[in-house]
């Protein structure tokens, strides 16, 4: 599935995708494909209060890297902006306004930035260490627009929201980097294998 829609949205020139640009219809579906992964990671959930455990952040991350920053954002823009029309597309079935100011808007918020830092890290080098390097700084950006919201509008105080925004979610971050790192890794040397093995 992931190579389907990796192929689908070739018409970026993101470091994933093709590197001759095709259609505009490429990129609309690849944005449209992330935006459904997001809402399937929304769905997979550990409840934690008042921030759940979701795998969402890893379609976040890897839209970046598969369709580049423009249409990476514009998916997670479609995902953010049906929630916030009350669609029920975010963590628990909810959706509405209201959530962007609640505890999870910061990080719902950061999913339309965080692709174009991705995507953008990785126009440099698609080494192993730099794929760490831009997965990670993806998360902070995450962390970063979570915690400030939580802060903010919720907690009232920066501690308590890193103690319930951010050190529940380490682990698991550093594993969807790591799977991040992984996938895109993989996808990149099964690339260059197959234009490899073409006949000049």
């Amino acid at each position: 599935m992931y190579e389907r829609v990796t192929s689908n949205a070739s018409a970026v020139a993101g470091p994933m995708a093709a590197a001759t640009p095709r259609t505009l219809v490429g990129g609309l579906v690849g944005a449209v494909v992330f935006a459904g992964l997001t809402f399937v990671g929304a769905n997979i959930v550990i409840p934690l209060f008042p921030v759940p455990i979701t795998l969402q952040t890893l379609f976040v991350l890897l839209a970046g890297a598969a369709i580049g920053g423009r249409y990476g954002s514009l998916g997670q823009a479609i995902y953010v902006g049906a929630g916030a029309v009350g669609l029920p597309v975010f963590a628990g079935g909810l959706g509405g306004p209201g959530i962007l100011g609640g505890p999870t808007g910061g990080y719902l918020l950061s999913f339309l930035v965080a692709p174009f830092i991705v995507a953008a890290l990785l126009r440099r080098s698609r080494s192993v260490p730099w794929l760490l390097f831009s997965f990670s700084t993806g998360t902070a950006v995450i962390f970063i627009f979570g915690v400030t919201h939580l802060a903010w509008w919720y907690t009232g105080d920066v501690s308590e929201a890193l103690r319930v925004g951010l050190l529940p979610f380490l682990p698991g971050a550093a594993c969807k980097v790591l799977a991040a790192t992984s996938i895109s890794g993989a996808y990149w040397a099964l690339a260059e294998r197959r234009r490899s093995s073409r006949p000049v």
